[in-house]
């Protein structure tokens, strides 16, 4: 425990003005999209529409990040990510409020849209911003401890969502509807809070800085062939794990509100209780790359989590499947980290942009193919076999990534581009 409170603090030493406002941004930011997102999904159930429509909207806003990701990553490699970043922010937080207030399933649909192209453009920037901000050598620390603090605001946010909604309806006497609506827009004002710190983020001479001219793609390929290569390996990867996530992962929320009929609160701490063992599963996840090493790590930690997703799916036990949740969500996500290192490392820096968003672009485009099927299912086998037979498709998809990732990645097939500089 010494040697790993040692090595943290060694990190943050080195870590520039840039990533330490970042981290407070990041903070600020996924605290507020934390509550809005536990919330949303049971404000829609509320109004009255069914799980079809809640899969609708799931669709809407993936489809329109998938849309508009690639864009976004190149304007962030040609214009630098704080500027990309201003204009995400101001779109995010109008939508989301629109998201809030609207009732009508046209408008809710076509404010799920333009909210998933806003978050988007934020997220486009986040792993480019790290990279070109950190060397090699910080970045399974630096990306580790970014995802537990994000996993740690989560916690809050959807700790404290599940709670407002209960205190609006219960103790202050609000109906369903306006305490949720109320808790929605308390999140939206919360992320507002980001502006704050992003304010402050200054261009390092790691920061890509704007080109005034760009190469064609015959040119790109012919300098960037490895690079290339390595993104359209995780854009195949990427959009495999997020069908198999997209069956699950955007209805958990809704999940234990239909098996087991649990009160929000309940979703609340139990979604909360998934984040935290998640951002422990974070900081310790350096000291298991260091032993395995990042392609490994990554592999075994899919892997163990596969049990833990069963458990999630046949269990009728309300504790059981709440604890086969918890391990699943820590096992699965630890594994991130390592993950975006490493494409971050075998990519070319005017690339990196390109890289982060194709890879979140079929992420989307997977949740946007896999939602209907999920919600199908739960609509003609019911709350338990629906999402029975939801989370077996996924445990398969799973286990065909991890053997992919290690195929492309565990035999040397590419070298760092870092490295090779």
């Amino acid at each position: 425990m010494t040697n790993l409170l040692r090595e943290w603090k060694s990190q943050f030493h080195g870590y520039s003005r840039n990533i330490l406002l970042f981290f407070w941004f990041n903070f600020v930011w996924n605290l507020g999209l934390g509550m809005f997102g536990l919330v949303y999904n049971l404000y829609v159930r509320s109004l009255g529409y069914d799980q079809t429509a809640v899969g609708s909207m799931v669709g809407m806003a993936s489809l329109a990040a998938a849309i508009i990701l690639i864009p976004a990553g190149l304007m962030n490699d040609r214009f630098g990510p704080k500027r990309v970043i201003t204009f995400g922010l101001i779109l995010t937080i109008v939508t989301l409020t629109a998201r809030s207030l609207i009732e009508a399933k046209e408008g809710m649909l076509i404010s799920s849209f333009l909210g998933g192209m806003a978050l988007a453009v934020v997220s486009a920037t986040i792993l480019p911003f790290m990279a070109n901000n950190s060397t090699l050598q910080q970045r399974v620390h630096l990306f580790s401890f970014n995802m537990a603090l994000v996993m740690l605001a989560n916690v809050v946010g959807i700790a404290l969502g599940g709670v407002l909604c209960d205190l609006f309806q219960f103790i202050i006497g609000l109906d369903e509807i306006r305490s949720l609506r109320f808790t929605l827009l308390i999140g939206v004002g919360i992320a507002a809070l980001g502006f704050i710190p992003m304010a402050f983020f200054k261009k390092s001479e790691q920061e890509i800085q704007p080109r005034s001219e760009s190469l064609k793609w015959k040119q790109v390929w012919s300098v960037h062939k490895p690079s290339l290569q390595v993104i359209g390996i995780f854009c195949l990867l990427g959009l495999l794990s997020s069908m198999g996530g997209g069956m699950i992962v955007p209805y958990l929320n809704v999940y234990f509100e239909d098996r087991f009929d649990a009160s929000k609160s309940a979703i609340g701490i139990v979604v909360a209780l998934g984040q935290a063992a998640t951002a422990i599963a974070f900081l310790i996840g350096p000291m298991i790359a260091k032993r395995f090493g990042e392609v490994k790590s990554v592999v075994y930690l899919q892997l163990c989590s596969i049990p833990f997703l069963l458990l999630t799916a046949f269990s009728a036990n309300f504790y059981l499947s709440s604890g086969g949740y918890l391990f699943r969500q820590a096992l699965m996500n630890a594994a991130n980290p390592f993950y975006n290192s490493i494409k971050m490392s075998y990519v070319s820096r005017s690339l990196r942009g390109l890289a982060s968003s194709s890879g979140e672009a079929v992420f989307h485009l997977g949740w946007f193919l896999a939602s209907p099927i999920s919600t199908s299912l739960v609509f003609r086998y019911g709350s338990y076999y629906g999402y029975a037979y939801a989370f077996c498709i996924t445990a398969v998809v799973y286990t065909v990534i991890s053997y992919l990732f290690y195929f492309f990645f565990g035999k040397n097939r590419f070298k760092p581009v870092d490295e090779s500089a």
